[in-house]
């Protein structure tokens, strides 16, 4: 529902994007690019330069698959594009908030485990992308949120309860589907 809200809301922007050759590859591949500057930002404790950053590459993230939706540009290589480019941007961004603060590192990694299981699964299971409430546009305004706020610790906990509460959501939709 948000989604689609959002597609609608950027249409005129995708529809000149893509009438002007601007393909989502680009888009995805921009996003990549400028996750070396974010971190480096947020590794040098620049906060204010990493959370624009982050907002740009969440907002890059939802604009490529705008894009092909909406000028007609959906292909399985864009599909399989962006859900990889998805998963290096999370994976280096907790990482790099691992590195930036060592007290957070564990839970830097069950954050980054559960947010891969429940991108996972919505791998797997294509119907059950929207299913739940921390997909990754959820987590990422969470994570951004909490550097704002300055409680990223609280952000961390946030996103993986979100996380583990979908996980248990899409694996109920798998056995209900399943009749298991």
């Amino acid at each position: 529902m948000l989604r689609k809200k959002f597609h609608a809301a950027i249409y005129p922007l995708t529809n000149f994007l893509g009438k002007h050759g601007i393909k989502p590859n680009l888009i995805t591949t921009l996003s990549i690019i400028l996750l070396a500057p974010t971190c480096y930002f947020l590794l040098i404790y620049q906060k204010i330069y990493f959370i624009m950053l982050l907002i740009i590459i969440s907002f890059l993230d939802a604009l490529d698959g705008a894009i092909a939706e909406n000028a007609g540009m959906k292909t399985d290589f864009g599909s399989f594009y962006d859900a990889f480019a998805d998963r290096v941007v999370e994976g280096v961004i907790y990482f790099s908030i691992a590195i930036a603060y060592e007290d957070l590192a564990l839970l830097c990694f069950i954050a980054l485990i559960l947010s891969y299981l429940t991108s996972y699964i919505a791998a797997w299971k294509k119907n059950l992308k929207y299913v739940g409430i921390g997909s990754r546009a959820e987590r990422m305004a969470i994570l951004i949120v909490s550097f704002v706020i300055d409680e990223v610790y609280y952000g961390l906990i946030i996103i993986s309860a979100l996380s583990f509460i979908t996980i248990i959501h899409r694996f109920y939709h798998i056995a209900k589907e399943n009749k298991c």
